[in-house]
């Protein structure tokens, strides 16, 4: 995969739920891109308009690694291959002093911000990406922050740090998150076009594996 790749014709799968994994599985196809979504919403993704190429739709619990790695599999034998991942990274606000923060809800926001993203990442790796090369992109699906969610957003930073030297240089990994000062409407219109770039491996290297996407979407700045 060069440097002036585009999406055309390769295979991506994205995972997660909602309005933003529905926007960026429809941008992938509308540049050409074979695309699967996996997760809760995947059958109304697939049936919403407009009309165009089809989408493989994978329905499976949120968080539900069993079903992800299946997923993942179908997509291997049905497409044939599994050139990008996108995980759509669920991001779930717990308000309030962490001193009443139920343990249990943090076990969760982890499981789902680390482990989910990291169990899909070794799957299409064993399955595809370590014979062939591809790339990853790991996406904070919202907005709100809080002290649990940062804590994960910090932990998926450094997971994301630690791919992307262990897989280099045959799969690229990079995550976005969104700027403090990013609005949720501008944070979902610009992820879909930055995922665009970051598959096809046209944003600067320079800016390093973990991106912060802000007021200027077509020009993620490198997290401090």
């Amino acid at each position: 995969m060069g440097p002036t790749s585009t999406p055309a014709e390769r295979v991506v799968l994205v995972t997660g739920e909602g309005d933003l994994a529905a926007d960026v599985a429809a941008s992938l196809l509308e540049r050409g891109a074979r695309v699967a979504l996996a997760g809760p919403d995947a059958d109304a993704a697939r049936l919403a308009p407009p009309p165009g190429p089809a989408l493989l739709a994978l329905p499976c619990a949120r968080d539900d690694l069993v079903g992800l790695g299946r997923a993942v599999d179908t997509v291997v034998e049905r497409l044939g291959r599994l050139d990008h991942l996108v995980n759509l990274v669920a991001a779930r606000p717990r308000p309030g002093p962490l001193m009443e923060l139920d343990p249990q809800a943090l076990h969760d926001l982890l499981h789902g911000g680390l482990v989910t993203p990291l169990a899909c990442v070794q799957r299409a790796y064993r399955r595809w990406m370590a014979a062939h090369g591809g790339s990853v992109v790991n996406v904070a699906a919202a907005t709100g922050r809080d002290g649990p969610q940062d804590a994960a957003l910090a932990g998926l930073t450094e997971l994301t740090e630690w791919l992307a030297a262990e897989l280099a240089p045959r799969v690229d990994v990079h995550t976005l998150l969104p700027s403090p000062s990013l609005g949720p409407g501008a944070y979902r219109a610009g992820v879909p076009e930055v995922v665009c770039d970051l598959l096809t491996r046209r944003t600067n290297p320079e800016h390093g594996p973990v991106l912060v996407l802000s007021e200027e979407p077509a020009c993620p700045s490198r997290a401090a």
